[in-house]
């Protein structure tokens, strides 16, 4: 792309007029709008799937901490296939390690299951078990990871910052990373499907969205909400911490647990889910944690009274795609960035789900996940999806953003 001239530039408030500054964009015209926003995207497609993954900000400071996971496998009975999204966050060791590691965990689980049964069609509550305890065992051998270090909560807390480090730097590089992922966090957002399609498996831990698309043969669209939002905001989720936590009001503090994470379920962030000396004696010192990451570490600790705070347990569901007549059927998952982007992020159900099944039929036959981001960034206003792909600003201006859209049948 050209260089823009001067007189090109413009200047926006980003829709924060409260902030009482003004940054430069430049307006981009069709189709280089278009071609550019799938560059910064990475718009793909992947056999039944289409893809992007959208970061802006060009600071590499600001690079996106989301990642995905597209997988085909062939086992009894067929082809599997399996979606992943992962929204990491205080950095990117645990995202990437969830990436790397868990579709093989769920594998293994999965193939156990339909070995048990090889000659008739998989039972889905077995499945749907096998995919739960996956994810669960998979988040506790994080902490595991950790207590193979430091057994001895008590031990721990007569050790000296060289004492730490000289445990860690004894069990070699693989140790630090150990520690560093189950530091950090990641939300997870996982989809199964069998080879006939009939039937899909979502288990979702933390705020990414998980939603069906179904059309009957000569109908309209509708959509299903199949997952579920775990964060301070969600009163199911705030209520189920607090009542695990009696006496504590600042077990949630400001829709946050222990009024620092907006997540209540998520993959790592053993700092919620451990004793505070871990946190003091281990994660600030090995994760060389920063001052603003320290100060937000010592009001853990200062809160933390009655560990777990945070679940590693997903929720799931199953579901029959084909059950209610459904001609076309289409799966869309996203981190929370999407939704961000609305004004209705809170109403994923009734009004953003609709949105971005209509958004994924329109982008046909292109990307369709392409098609979802576009409009929410704001579709065919060239100036505000221009804002986003261009603003001069050098911190992120938006969440990071990631698109699947499977076509099912």
């Amino acid at each position: 792309m050209q260089s823009p001239t001067e007189h090109q530039r413009k200047t926006t408030d980003m829709g924060w007029p409260e902030e009482e500054a003004l940054w430069w964009y430049t307006p981009l015209s069709e189709p280089l709008l278009s071609s550019e926003l799938a560059r910064l995207a990475d718009a793909r497609t992947h056999g039944d799937t289409d893809s992007v993954t959208f970061q802006p900000c060009p600071n590499p400071e600001e690079a996106s901490q989301d990642r995905f996971v597209i997988a085909d496998w062939s086992l009894t009975g067929g082809n599997w296939a399996f979606r992943a999204v992962f929204d990491g966050h205080a950095g990117h060791e645990t995202a990437d390690y969830a990436a790397a590691a868990l579709p093989g965990v769920v594998r293994d689980a999965l193939v156990r299951v339909l070995d048990a049964a090889p000659a008739v069609e998989p039972d889905a509550a077995a499945v749907e078990a096998a995919l739960l305890n996956a994810i669960a065992d998979f988040d506790a051998s994080l902490g595991e990871g950790v207590h193979a270090l430091f057994p001895e909560a008590g031990a721990l807390t007569d050790m000296d910052e060289a004492a730490v480090h000289a445990v860690v730097a004894a069990n070699g590089p693989a140790a630090k990373a150990a520690v560093l992922r189950a530091m950090r966090g990641s939300t997870a957002l996982i989809a199964l499907s069998d080879p006939t399609r009939a039937n899909l498996w979502v288990a979702s831990l933390g705020d990414c969205a998980a939603v069906l698309g179904t059309r009957p043969e000569g109908g309209e669209w509708s959509a299903e909400l199949l997952s579920f939002a775990h964060n301070g905001e969600n009163p199911v989720e705030a209520s189920r911490v607090r009542a695990a936590h009696p006496g504590e009001p600042e077990c949630m503090l400001n829709d946050r647990v222990l009024g620092v994470i907006a997540v209540t379920r998520a993959l790592g962030d053993f700092t919620f889910k451990l004793p505070p000396v871990y946190t003091d004696r281990v994660f600030v010192p090995v994760g060389e944690a920063g001052p603003d990451m320290a100060a937000k570490l010592a009001v853990c600790s200062s809160r933390n009274h009655t560990t777990p705070y945070m679940s590693g347990v997903p929720q799931t569901i199953h579901v029959a795609p084909r059950s209610h007549g459904a001609h076309e059927a289409l799966l869309i998952m996203c981190s929370d960035g999407l939704g961000d982007l609305s004004p209705h992020r809170l109403d994923v159900s009734e009004v953003l789900a609709p949105q971005w099944v209509r958004a994924a039929e329109r982008g046909e036959p292109g990307n369709r996940a392409l098609a979802v981001l576009r409009d929410a960034l704001g579709g065919d206003d060239l100036e505000k999806v221009s804002r986003s792909l261009t603003v001069e600003m050098t911190s992120r201006w938006m969440d990071d953003t990631t698109v699947l859209v499977q076509r099912l049948f």
